[in-house]
Order: structure tokens, then C-alpha cells, then sequence
């Protein structure tokens, strides 16, 4: 294997396109490092909470890492459990959200134990919203939660909602540096097969169970590994088969709150219900719920 090889998709926070030259196969990992970091660490969530969350962005860019026009991709995930709300937002541009509502008290109850997600969700639902913007009407896939993890409920959206044959794996690691620090990383791919391509079907099946075998291999430890890049891991899998790799895409954490947007916001309520917001200092806060950042506001800035 060469040095180059080794270099492609080394860096974190990037999308990493690939294919297999000669099977009707294609797919997308990518490795995030400092932007997740950044996302799980704006509410200190409880580690259960922050792999939940952590698994819906990496979910979210591997199915929006593939839209073809200037837009956001969105999972919901909502359920009667200790967890009720994971929201995780991608836009093409590369920009990732995410956030999470939970019930301190009743994740208290799980203390101890490994939750599964149907402990920290309960019943409830998987939703995956395309939004084109202006140039089109949004598009919402919704299905059951079911399975171990949120990725089970993601292959079984891409199989019901869009028919795609799909491999997905998606997962979280909290790692400890030489300084004691810890930091949140996370890996992920995804494998589909390419509709409309020249063979039988009974040659596309083959094709699609030999690659399905070998994606299966692979650990959390190698998605997650710092010093394992993408394009080794991908030669590691594919290496017989030819595997090509295209132009990465940087991610970065992105988020809406500007002062005149939340403004914008407040200005639509009435006078009088700036009054009842107003704390003991004189000023109206506003909490951003993504980042967790405050916004201050004078009730004469809003009329």
C-alpha cells in the first residue's frame, strides 16, 4: 500500500466518496474529530445522550453527503423515553448541527446499566426530512424505531422509503489524550447499490453480498481510530476489487443564531410579553438550543 493511499481521507471533519471500479457498489465514510467534539460538548450531554446524538449527525451527513442540489438533510428522532428529541441537521455546504432533549430523572433511572435505544427512546419514530429550499416542497421519510442502534432504523428507511439496498455503520468513541483531556470522535460509512446498471439480477445480488460481506467487517475501533485514515481503511476492504476514491468534502459545525435572527424572533411577540420575559437585570435572554449560547437583548432593541 502506498503513502498515498495512506494519505487520502486522513484529515478529520471530511466526507470521503468512493466506489468499487468494477461492481455496481458505491459509498461514503467519513471521520469526524473536532466537530463533533464541539457539537457534544456545547451541553455536556450524559454519554449515553451524546451517542445517541453523535450517531444521528453521522447519519445525517452520510445520507446528505449524497444530494445533488444546494440543501439541508434532517433527522428526527422522537420517542416517549428518557431521550425524547434527537435532532441532527446537514447542509451541502459541509455545515452539521445536532441536539438532544432529555428527562434528567428518568435517565438517572438507566444509572448502571448500558441503555439500549429502546431504553433511552422508548417508542417511537425515525424521520428523515429532505429540504431542497425554495426550489422545491420538502420530502419526510418516517419509520419505526426499531433495532439496536439508530443506524438499524436508517437501513430500514433507505429499504422502505427510497428501495436502495444499504449498508450503514455509524459509531461513537469518548477518547483520553496523553493529558488526561478527553474528546468525543466518531466514524461512519455507508454502502448502496448503484440503481440502473447493465447485469442480471442475479449477478447485482452477488455483487452486493460479496461487498456487504466485507463492509461488515468493519470494528468501531477502526472507525474511530485517529491514526487510521479513510483510504487505508477502504484499501484494507476493497483493495482486490479496485477501489477508487474521490474528492473529500470538509465538514464544519454550523449554526443560525446570529443576533439579528433572534431578534427577528422576539420582535414578533407583542410588548407586553417582552415585559414578562425580561430578567432582573433589565435584559431579555435567549439561549441558542444547538450551540447553548446566550443572547442578550434590551426590550427597546425589539420594537
Amino acid at each position: 500500500m502506498s503513502d498515498a493511499v495512506e494519505a487520502l481521507g486522513a484529515q478529520d471533519d471530511q466526507v470521503v466518496p468512493f466506489a468499487l471500479e468494477n461492481r455496481p457498489i458505491r459509498g461514503r465514510m467519513v471521520r469526524l474529530g473536532p466537530v463533533l467534539d464541539d457539537i457534544l460538548h456545547a451541553h455536556d450531554y450524559p454519554e449515553p445522550v451524546a451517542a445517541l446524538l453523535g450517531e444521528a449527525v453521522l447519519i445525517a451527513i452520510l445520507a446528505g453527503s449524497s444530494l445533488k442540489f444546494d440543501g439541508r438533510l434532517i433527522i428526527q428522532v422522537s420517542g416517549d423515553g428518557p431521550v425524547s428529541l434527537v435532532l441532527a441537521d446537514y447542509s451541502t455546504t459541509g455545515g452539521v448541527r445536532g441536539y438532544a432533549r432529555y428527562d434528567e430523572e428518568a435517565l438517572q433511572s438507566l444509572k448502571g446499566l448500558s441503555p439500549d435505544l429502546g431504553q433511552l427512546v422508548g417508542k417511537g419514530r425515525f424521520a428523515l426530512t429532505i429540504d431542497p429550499g425554495a426550489a422545491a416542497e420538502r420530502y419526510q421519510g418516517v419509520v419505526a424505531l426499531e433495532g439496536a442502534s439508530l443506524s438499524d432504523s436508517a437501513v430500514r428507511y433507505f429499504a422502505t422509503s427510497e428501495q436502495v439496498p444499504t449498508r450503514l455503520n455509524a459509531t461513537i468513541a469518548r477518547l483520553t489524550n496523553a493529558d488526561g483531556t478527553q474528546n468525543w470522535r466518531g466514524g461512519g460509512a455507508i454502502l448502496q447499490l448503484i440503481a440502473g446498471q447493465s447485469g442480471t439480477d442475479d449477478a447485482r445480488n452477488e455483487d452486493w453480498d460479496y461487498a456487504s460481506a466485507l463492509f461488515d467487517t468493519i470494528s468501531a475501533d477502526e472507525l474511530t481510530d485517529p491514526q487510521l485514515s479513510a483510504g487505508t481503511l477502504l484499501y484494507r476492504l476493497f483493495h482486490e476489487d479496485g477501489v477508487r476514491i474521490f474528492e473529500t468534502s470538509p465538514l464544519h459545525k454550523r449554526c443560525p443564531c446570529t443576533p439579528d435572527y433572534l431578534k427577528s424572533i422576539l420582535s414578533q411577540f407583542p410588548p407586553e410579553e417582552h415585559d414578562s420575559m425580561t430578567e432582573d437585570d433589565g435584559r431579555i435572554r435567549m439561549t441558542c438550543a444547538f450551540c447553548s449560547k446566550d443572547f442578550f437583548f434590551a426590550p427597546g432593541e425589539l420594537t
